[in-house]
């Protein structure tokens, strides 16, 4: 009796010391297990990129590096591509600039119309803009017939136009962040001692702007070098590293040359990212004291209103027109040349099948995003061990790489054991959620801010479980992250193509592959039909996170962590 009664003891206080264990030591467990996540599926694809590039049929090797750098079509295609980034990322920012002004400094009456419009194309795939230039400049075009022009838009301007036009909201979204937490005393005092408005905006607006310029510069240089769609689309014979990297592996298999093509295309986004880093160290753009400022909107002199108007009011109403453009083209077979309108394209059975395939993958890679995110955000923030910036950064980093290099990771890391999820949804779904993981991460770390420590430490101290604590208090305190990491991963994933375009598997097509493939081949009322389905769905999630963003004050911490 007295040996079961020391048994029973001795597995109570075993069992006791691991609950204790667990309890203590649960945020570690987790962040190594996060951790472990983030190495397979984020850094085993890249490593497997830069493996591929350096290993040949007998072992290391270098021939394809030296292989790249001596054929005039690569180095032309690196120089296209640099060329390209630099052209997007300078016009970008002047636009963005001139419509955060205008929106934040301007006229009362331009402000919203302008800010809605300027918004428009994050609701809509990059590539809608190569379709409507194709309708209105093509060969074929309502504009070239009309004006019976003879000039060529497939080749690196018209590349150009398409991207500037896509990657305008970016620019604009992170300027006007930063310009809105401006404090316009500064500005008002210099126009009270007689500065003029060109001065304000050269000596104390922009270098005032600078985070804000530099990281949407960053962003935009990188987006726009690794953007398929519409170089892809409108590229014709002119080279480019992103559509380059997809026909050395679709159409000549030789995936040691498109790893290498990889491996450069990842290069100048890790040298602009030091760039940054460097400009940005050791500087201080403080512009939010503690104490309330007001002031009243001064008018712009013509000298800067007029040219802010012009430029302002072309690439709204290009960006109006475009977004006008495919919806007409939806329902006609080819818009300028058939005359019937029609709605096939719409009950188009292959488009619907695509989407709901997407909808499918988008679904299953939100809800994966969304809990990893949130249990990223947590580790992160109230993790104590070593190495929690550089979990950060690892969670954060697939945002900022191409698509392309992730997509072609994915191929080579995942198309044979110890894991093959080639063939099925799975692939594509974890593609998406390590690459849209930045999001929900953000949210998670930007809510749990507002979380003090001492609501945990209660519950711990009032004898809850470390589980009990994370799913009765801190979970429904971060659920609106939840809610943001899931509509932005499930927004992004159904539109996107530069990873996915690799990945796919014949008989399962998706929407963003299906409307590339008809683009190409000229079917572009079913390619205009299946994009405009697709921009309805994300309006829907947008509508649905704005909503939840009001009524939890999630929006405003995001703007905050934004602007920071």
């Amino acid at each position: 009796m007295a040996t079961a009664e020391l048994s029973v003891k001795l597995q109570s206080s075993s069992g006791s010391k691991i609950k204790d264990f667990l309890n203590a030591n649960m945020v570690n467990i987790l962040a190594a297990f996060l951790f472990l996540l983030l190495a397979f599926f984020l850094l085993y694809p890249i490593a497997a990129v830069l493996i591929k590039s350096l290993r040949g049929p007998s072992g290391f090797t270098l021939q394809y590096y030296q292989n790249f750098f001596s054929k005039n079509y690569y180095y032309q295609s690196l120089i296209n591509t640099l060329l390209l980034g630099a052209i997007n990322t300078a016009v970008c920012l002047v636009i963005g600039f001139c419509l955060a002004y205008m929106t934040t400094r301007g006229p009362w009456i331009l402000r919203k119309p302008l800010k809605i419009i300027s918004l428009i194309p994050l609701i809509a795939p990059p590539y809608l803009f190569a379709l409507s230039l194709i309708i209105l400049f093509g060969r074929n075009g309502l504009v070239t017939r009309a004006l019976d022009l003879h000039w060529e838009l497939y080749g690196f301007g018209g590349v150009v136009i398409s991207q500037t036009l896509a990657f305008i909201p970016l620019a604009y979204m992170m300027i006007e962040s930063t310009l809105m937490s401006l404090n316009p005393n500064l500005e008002e005092s210099a126009y009270d001692m007689g500065a003029s408005e060109a001065t304000i905006l050269r000596t104390i607006t922009i270098p005032l702007l600078a985070p804000g310029l530099l990281k949407a510069a960053l962003l935009i240089f990188v987006m726009t070098i690794a953007e398929f769609g519409n170089a892809a689309i409108l590229g014709g014979r002119t080279p480019f590293l992103a559509p380059d990297t997809y026909t050395m592996i679709t159409g000549e298999s030789d995936f040691n040359m498109g790893s290498v093509l990889s491996v450069v295309l990842i290069a100048p986004c890790i040298l602009i990212f030091f760039i940054h880093n460097y400009l940005l160290e050791g500087k201080k753009f403080t512009t939010i004291g503690g104490k309330p400022v007001a002031s009243e909107p001064r008018k712009i002199t013509p000298l800067i209103k007029v040219p802010f108007v012009i430029i302002t009011t072309v690439a709204a109403g290009a960006i109006f027109v475009c977004f006008a453009v495919v919806f007409v083209a939806s329902f006609y077979k080819i818009l300028g040349v058939t005359h019937n309108i029609v709605l096939s394209n719409y009950l188009d059975f292959t488009s619907n099948q695509a989407i709901y395939n997407s909808i499918r993958v988008s679904f299953v890679a939100a809800v994966i995003g969304a809990v990893i995110g949130v249990l990223l955000a947590y580790v992160i923030v109230r993790g104590k061990f070593f190495g929690r910036n550089f979990i950060e950064m690892v969670s954060l980093s697939g945002f900022a790489l191409p698509g392309t290099v992730l997509g072609i990771g994915y191929l080579l890391a995942f198309s044979a054991p110890p894991l093959k999820l080639t063939g099925g949804i799975m692939i594509l779904a974890l593609n998406c959620v390590f690459r849209f993981l930045a999001v929900g991460v953000e949210a998670g770390i930007s809510k749990l801010h507002q979380i003090h420590i001492e609501i945990e430490e209660a519950s711990a101290d009032l004898g809850a479980s470390f589980l009990t604590t994370f799913y009765r208090i801190v979970l429904p305190i971060m659920f609106p992250a939840f809610i943001a990491g899931f509509l932005y991963t499930f927004m992004t994933a159904i539109v996107s193509l530069s990873a996915v375009v690799f990945l796919v598997s014949p008989g399962f097509e998706l929407a963003a592959v299906m409307i590339f493939d008809k683009a190409v081949y000229g079917e572009v009322g079913l390619a205009s039909a299946t994009t405009m389905k697709l921009v309805l769905i994300v309006v829907i999630c947008m509508m649905i996170l704005n909503y939840i963003s009001n009524k939890t004050r999630l929006g405003s911490s995001m703007k905050k962590t934004a602007a920071v």
